[in-house]
């Protein structure tokens, strides 16, 4: 699916699973984890510092078309984050730590929950788990 899809979720979520005077959650913009192949479009590159760093959280994992392939949570979504990717000097880019992935992760979009409703993490993903169906979520559980 689509990250516009799964973006989709997100205001559906909120809108019928929320109460309307919490306070919203925080979209971030896309981050491009390998900026130097073939860029289309200007994202936030590596190796700036991710967004919603030491924020509660779900982030979108994408592959190169924009494809959800996972969907998590993290009470750090930085830290979360950087246990995937991290900086190679030799290369001086990103390399990908886990060997966890089906298809290659490109891209990242992150959703911050307000710190007075963290628990609604694990509400929101496990929404956008069985809703998007992504193909490494799905690897590792039954949905």
């Amino acid at each position: 699916m689509h990250i516009n899809k799964g973006l989709e979720l997100v205001e559906h979520y909120k809108l019928h699973f929320r109460n309307t005077n919490m306070q919203d959650f925080e979209i971030s913009p896309i981050y491009d984890l390998f900026p130097n192949i073939n860029s289309k479009e200007e994202h936030q590159k590596w190796p700036q510092e991710y967004h919603h760093n030491g924020r509660y959280g779900i982030y979108f994992i994408l592959d190169e078309e924009y494809t959800i392939i996972y969907i998590g949570k993290a009470n750090n979504i930085g830290r979360r984050l950087n246990s995937y990717f991290k900086y190679d000097s030799n290369k001086k880019g990103c390399e990908i730590i886990s060997e966890y992935w089906t298809e290659n992760p490109r891209f990242i979009l992150t959703v911050a929950v307000p710190k007075n409703t963290w628990f609604e993490c694990l509400s929101l993903e496990e929404y956008l788990i069985w809703e998007i169906s992504p193909i490494d979520n799905k690897r590792s559980k039954n949905y």
